[in-house]
């Protein structure tokens, strides 16, 4: 009896399910490219039960956005990753992206909404920079430390080469889409040749 409480338990709640279903297919689609009905379709619930837990479609993306940015805050802060050395820190982001390319290449979250940046509903807008922020200022802080440590080495500013590594990882996503895994793997392995000492 306790077993079967414990596996109940542990199924996701309806909004935890609606949330996993739009940020695949965000994912996969894009954020124009999908709606409550293809949610409703393959949940198997009807379009109310989604409105009662996201009342428009721009709500749901906030939250999947937000979601994300609560994601990228625990694991910037777990030990795992927070009390590596920075080369080890740079390789955990690597994974990170590694992860994306092997799950049907699919792009990352920035890459999936910066076409559709424009029509995004303003609090979306709002989420994604400050996603793409927060990110980008923990990545310009590891390599700073790298390179003051000789871990690593690159020319210019932390915080633009920071820019320029996010924009590749997630371009080099998008190629694996177009492609295969490839070039992906090129990719990386080009900023690996160029960044660790």
């Amino acid at each position: 009896m306790k077993s079967q409480a414990t596996t109940v338990s542990l199924a996701p709640d309806t909004r935890t399910r609606i949330l996993d279903l739009a940020e695949s297919l965000l994912l996969e689609r894009g954020y124009n490219a999908f709606s409550y009905q293809h949610i409703a379709r393959e949940l198997g619930v009807k379009p109310a039960a989604i409105h009662y837990h996201f009342p428009s479609k721009d709500d749901l993306g906030t939250a999947v956005v937000a979601r994300q940015l609560k994601r990228l805050r625990k694991w910037r802060d777990l030990p795992r990753v927070a009390d590596l050395p920075p080369k080890e820190q740079l390789e955990a982001l690597f994974k990170v992206y590694d992860n994306h390319v092997r799950q049907e290449r699919r792009v990352c979250l920035f890459g999936a909404l910066a076409a559709d940046f424009l029509t995004l509903p303003t609090p979306m807008q709002a989420e994604l920079r400050t996603f793409n922020g927060e990110l980008t200022a923990w990545l310009a802080q590891v390599l700073a430390v790298g390179k003051a440590t000789g871990a690593l080495r690159f020319v210019g500013s932390p915080s633009a080469k920071a820019v320029q590594v996010l924009t590749t990882l997630a371009g080099a996503l998008q190629v694996a889409r177009v492609h295969d895994e490839t070039p992906y793997h090129t990719i990386v392995g080009q900023l690996r040749l160029e960044l660790l000492v």
